[in-house]
C-alpha cells in the first residue's frame, strides 16, 4: 500500500508544480477544478485546486501519452522491464573507449572558452566546482 500511496502523491505533485508555475505567471487566475486523489480503499491522499491553464496542460499531456500508447503499444511498454545488463555493459564499454582528447577541438572552438574548458575539465576529471 505504501508504494500505491507514493504513486498517488506523485500524481498530485506534478499538476501542483504546473499549477504553481501558472500561478506565478498569472496570480489573479482563479482555480477552476478541484482534483481529489483517494486510495483504492477510499482513503484520502490529497487534493489540489487547479487553474484553467494547468488543467488544459494536464489534459494535453495525458492525451498525448494515451494517443502514443494506443498508436504504438509495444513502444509504450518498452523500458518497463529491467534494463538488459549486457546492453548496459556495452554502452559503458563504448563510452569508456571515448578519447577525451577527441573533444579538444570543440573545447577550443567554443564561443565561451572559459566555460568550455570548465566543462571539459568536468568531463575528464569528474570534478566540478559548480561554475561554468
Amino acid at each position: 500500500m505504501a508504494d500505491n500511496m507514493s504513486i498517488a502523491q506523485q500524481l498530485l505533485v506534478a499538476p501542483h508544480r504546473l499549477n504553481m508555475s501558472d500561478y506565478d505567471a498569472n496570480p489573479a487566475g482563479q482555480p477552476v477544478v478541484r482534483l481529489t486523489i483517494r486510495s483504492m480503499d477510499g482513503e484520502p491522499v490529497g487534493e489540489l485546486q487547479l487553474g484553467q491553464r494547468a488543467v488544459e496542460e494536464a489534459i494535453n499531456a495525458a492525451s498525448a501519452v494515451a494517443e502514443y500508447a494506443v498508436a504504438k503499444p509495444a513502444d509504450y511498454q518498452a523500458g518497463r522491464d529491467a534494463l538488459d545488463p549486457l546492453l548496459v555493459a556495452a554502452i559503458e564499454d563504448h563510452f569508456a573507449k571515448v578519447d577525451p582528447e577527441s573533444y579538444l577541438a570543440d573545447v577550443f572552438s567554443g564561443p565561451d572558452a572559459e566555460a568550455s574548458v570548465a566543462a571539459y575539465e568536468q568531463l575528464v576529471t569528474g570534478e566540478w566546482d559548480g561554475e561554468l
